[in-house]
């Protein structure tokens, strides 16, 4: 439970160090786009563990070569259009392409809309190397399985947003994120008793 000016990916940590008290470790995470940020992943990508989650769209354009049709070399740090062209890159920058190579390429008319004198761009992500394995994952049978896993937590919550109600009923955090918990604990004491009744 956070303030509503508090980005997202910082309610990870305490959620962690919550897991960590209870002597646990983290080994997977089924988490949204939103959290992948925090260091929290860092830390459980470090110590062996296996992220989920779904990538970042690309703003593509219909018609055009998306991103994906471009190759990335993370190593070399090059990435490469569908005509050949070669270009270097750093996370979190733009690539922008030779305008003289892309005005007189022949794929120009499926690649870019950009005007005379001006070539393709593509946006590279701060943390490309992490996006584009969530990508690979995504392709797999096995890896859109495991990440269908997370409905379940997505129905969870909303069992517990329907219980709480859409606003919060407390002035301050500590006192809604008490709330939070009473919540919880009902939720999964009602799931408990379902499947002692199966």
């Amino acid at each position: 439970m956070t303030a509503a000016n508090v980005a997202e990916e910082e309610g990870a940590q305490p959620i962690a160090d919550a897991i960590k008290r209870q002597g646990l470790n983290i080994t997977e995470l089924h988490i949204d786009r939103a959290y992948v940020t925090s260091p929290v992943v860092d830390e459980v990508m470090t110590s062996g563990g296996t992220i989920y989650a779904k990538p970042w769209p690309h703003p593509n354009r219909p018609g055009l070569y998306p991103k994906d049709d471009f190759k990335l070399d993370l190593r070399r740090g090059t990435i490469t259009c569908p005509a050949g062209q070669v270009e270097y890159f750093e996370p979190g920058k733009t690539v922008n392409f030779d305008p003289e190579s892309c005005g007189g390429c022949r794929l120009r008319s499926q690649c870019t809309q950009a005007a005379s004198g001006r070539g393709r761009s593509v946006q590279i992500a701060d943390d490309e190397a992490r996006q584009q394995k969530f990508r690979r994952l995504q392709r797999t049978t096995k890896g859109r399985q495991s990440l269908r896993q997370r409905t379940a937590v997505e129905h969870s919550l909303a069992h517990i947003a329907s219980r709480k109600g859409s606003t919060a009923r407390y002035v301050g955090a500590r006192k809604n994120l008490f709330d939070l918990h009473r919540a919880a604990a009902i939720q999964n004491l009602e799931g408990l008793q379902r499947q002692r009744a199966a």
